[in-house]
């Protein structure tokens, strides 16, 4: 994630309410998936879960990843 996008992404991730409330629908995706996986029989629907479970675990600690990038720029841009 680049600068630009991660400050794109800082009102969605840092609006406690609304991150609140994907962040609770994100973990419960997650813990479907699992559960459907565990179960799955086809391969290739495995590897679609599996798809899917990691684009979920990225957007679950995508708040992270923002201000991380945030913070990691600015205090690049301080040393400058």
């Amino acid at each position: 994630m680049n600068e630009q996008q991660a400050k794109m992404l800082l009102p969605l991730v840092n609006n406690q309410q609304v991150w609140a409330g994907l962040e609770e629908y994100l973990k419960e995706l997650l813990v479907r998936h699992r559960t459907r996986l565990v179960v799955e029989e086809s391969e290739s629907e495995m590897r679609r879960l599996q798809g899917k479970l990691a684009l979920l675990e990225t957007l679950v600690v995508l708040k992270k990843s923002v201000n991380d990038t945030v913070q990691t720029n600015k205090r690049e841009n301080n040393r400058e």
